[in-house]
C-alpha cells in the first residue's frame, strides 16, 4: 500500500481538483495522513476523510495542528490556548502540522509561534502522541524545546537544515518525512542516503509541494514517484521501499490506536 504521511487535503481547490485528489486515493487505495493548519481546515479535512473509503478501510486520517504561519490571534494566556485547542487536540490522534518557521515566516514572532508550540507540545508530552513537526529555519531551536518535551513522538517534516541538529534527531529516534524534493536536491538524498530504512516515512505535501520546486503535478499519485526516488536513493526495490514505509506508517497508527482497516 501507498502511503502519504504528509499531505494538505484542504489545500485543494473545492471543485473537479478536489473531488479529482478524492477520486485517485480511493482509486490508488493510498493511505493518507491529512495535516491541518489550524481549527477551520481541521473541520474540512475532517469533512473530507468521511468521502474515501476502499474496501472497508478508512484511507485518509485527518490530523489537527496549528501550523507556525497560523498562530496569529490566538490567546496569550497560556490557560486560555489550552482551553481553546485541549478539545480540537483531544480529537486528533496524531497531531500536525505544528513547529517553527524562522525562515519563510516573517509577520508571526518567534515568540508568539513558540508559545503555540509548545502548548500544543504539552498534550503530546501528556498523552504520548505522534506530531508531524515543521521546522525550517529555526532547526536548533527546536532541539532544544523539544528536549523539554520526551514523552512526545516527533515525525521530522521535509527536513532541509544543519547536519547537527539532524543528527540529533537521529539519535533520538525521531521519524522522517522524504518527498517530492528527493528529486530534486542532492542535499536532501545525502540526507535520505543516511538515515536509517526504519525511521523514513513518504510524503508529498500535496498540493503544492512539487508546484512549488517547479514541477506541475499535484496529483495523490504523486506518492508513487516518491517512493522510486527514496528505493532508488536507499539501493532497494520499488515494492519493498512500500512496504517498509507501509510498515513504518502502520507502528505510528497502531500506537495512534488508529486502525485504519475498518470502517
Amino acid at each position: 500500500m501507498l502511503v502519504d504521511f504528509h499531505t494538505h487535503l484542504h489545500a485543494y481547490r473545492r471543485g473537479d481538483e478536489c473531488d479529482a485528489a478524492l477520486e485517485c486515493i480511493r482509486q490508488n487505495a493510498i493511505l493518507t495522513v491529512a495535516s491541518s493548519v489550524d481549527r477551520a481546515t481541521w473541520n474540512e479535512t475532517l469533512s473530507l476523510a468521511s468521502l474515501v473509503f476502499h474496501s472497508g478501510k478508512k484511507l485518509i486520517i485527518p490530523t489537527f495542528g496549528i501550523h507556525p504561519s497560523y498562530c496569529a490571534g490566538l490567546p496569550e494566556s497560556e490557560t486560555e490556548l489550552s482551553d481553546l485547542l485541549e478539545p480540537y487536540l483531544c480529537a486528533s490522534p496524531i497531531i500536525g502540522e505544528i513547529g517553527l518557521d524562522f525562515y519563510w515566516e516573517k509577520e508571526i514572532s518567534h515568540e508568539t509561534q513558540e508559545r503555540v508550540f509548545r502548548c500544543i507540545l504539552d498534550h503530546c508530552e501528556r498523552t504520548e502522541k505522534y506530531c508531524v513537526v515543521h521546522t525550517k529555519g529555526a532547526e536548533s531551536r527546536i532541539v532544544r524545546i523539544l528536549a523539554d518535551f520526551p514523552h512526545a513522538k516527533p515525525v521530522i517534516h521535509w527536513y532541509d537544515g544543519p547536519d547537527s541538529a539532524y543528527d540529533i534527531f537521529l539519535s533520538r529516534g525521531y521519524m522522517q518525512t522524504f518527498g517530492c524534493e528527493v528529486r530534486y536536491s542532492d542535499r536532501i538524498k545525502a540526507l535520505l542516503a543516511r538515515t536509517p530504512l526504519e525511521f523514513l516515512l513518504s510524503e508529498t505535501d500535496n498540493p503544492t509541494g512539487e508546484v512549488w520546486l517547479g514541477g506541475e503535478d499535484s496529483s495523490p499519485l504523486l506518492i508513487k514517484r516518491v517512493v522510486h526516488d527514496i528505493a532508488e536513493v536507499k539501493g532497494i526495490e520499488d515494492a519493498e521501499a512500500e512496504s517498509i514505509l507501509q510498515k513504518n506508517a502502520e507502528k505510528i497508527l497502531a500506537a495512534a490506536n488508529i486502525d485504519y482497516r475498518t470502517v
